[in-house]
């Protein structure tokens, strides 16, 4: 049994963050093998989020103490905590660095654990944070689901499709993309772009989409909630933009698109630039005039190819990335 601890802070909600959709996954390819797989969370009962992944085995307990009696092995996410557990348990570092307050109590956390980060720049980073030789950090990569590599492509459009699915948060240059949409090119008719109103389970992002009301450069479309209502989105789309501001550790949306037959135009910081499956374009983060050249240089490129595709499709995949965790768990 393979055990994934969701930390007690929220539930495990759908089309919230990469931590969701990589967790989910790797359950579900775990189970296809026979591996016997759950997720695990704390403090919520029933109300865990397990509606959004009704394949998924959920276990709800009542406290963190109770880790301790699970069998087989344990790998929390994100955070750890000190209980012992049956087993040598592991951690996957979704997330950026915390403060500096804290880090001598992650320090302790991970001290007799299996230590997995998401990218080798999330590794790095974690190395430093944590006070730990490199080598001590093992990488999984992040993939994307298989149902991106055979979602069918909507016939090609009079204008350019340009697509902002990250969550509405400063962070994730949703200022960015305003600035540059109040620009001249970005209000051509050969240009339509849309905005996912993701990450509204948070206040910060429920003010932005208040902000967005009515707005008028953009259509504003609802949250996807599956893998392949987000699969289909991007099949309507051509261009994703991911102006992040800050040092992702990954950037899993992006290979997810390039699956599904989008270029992408992402800032070259963090992660972002090992997502490249060939259809990748770097700008530079804060930058509006950098964004607008990018999906300039996007749309220049023109529309994907079959063989385009097909190569990107061939890296990052579910099959890999459990692989490399079966490999580190010794499962």
């Amino acid at each position: 049994m393979i055990s994934f601890i969701w930390p007690p802070g929220a539930p495990m909600l759908a089309g919230t963050g990469g931590s969701e959709t990589y967790t989910a996954g790797h359950v579900r390819e775990l189970i296809r093998r026979g591996i016997d797989t759950q997720v695990v969370t704390i403090g919520h009962g029933k109300r865990d989020g397990r509606q959004d992944f009704p394949d998924i085995p959920f276990l709800a307990l009542a406290s963190i103490n109770d880790i301790s009696e699970l069998p087989g092995t344990v790998v929390f996410v994100n955070e750890a905590y000190a209980v012992k557990t049956r087993n040598k348990a592991a951690i996957i570092l979704h997330c950026v660095q915390t403060s500096e307050e804290v880090r001598k109590l992650r320090q302790h956390e991970v001290a007799d654990k299996i230590i997995i980060a998401t990218s080798i720049y999330s590794a790095q980073q974690w190395a430093v944070y944590l006070n730990v030789p490199s080598s001590r950090i093992k990488i999984v990569l992040p993939f994307a689901d298989p149902i991106f590599s055979t979602v069918k492509r909507n016939k090609p459009a009079k204008a350019t499709r340009i697509l902002y699915a990250g969550r509405l948060h400063p962070e994730k240059g949703i200022y960015t993309l305003l600035e540059t949409l109040h620009e001249a090119p970005m209000q051509q008719k050969n240009r339509v772009v849309s905005i996912v109103m993701a990450g509204l389970h948070v206040p910060v992002g429920r003010t932005i989409a208040r902000m967005l009301t009515d707005y008028p450069y953009a259509k504003l479309l609802p949250a996807r909630k599956s893998v392949m209502s987000m699969a289909q989105l991007l099949a309507q789309s051509d261009i994703l933009v991911m102006p992040s501001v800050f040092a992702e550790p990954f950037g899993m949306l992006s290979v997810e698109a390039q699956y599904a037959g989008c270029r992408v135009v992402a800032c070259n910081i963090g992660g972002l630039p090992e997502t490249n499956c060939g259809l990748l374009t770097l700008i530079e983060p804060h930058e509006p005039t950098s964004l607008l050249a990018g999906i300039q240089k996007a749309i220049n490129l023109g529309p994907v190819t079959k063989k385009q595709r097909d190569t990107a499709v061939n890296k990052f995949t579910l099959s890999q990335s459990v692989d490399d965790m079966c490999k580190v768990l010794g499962v």
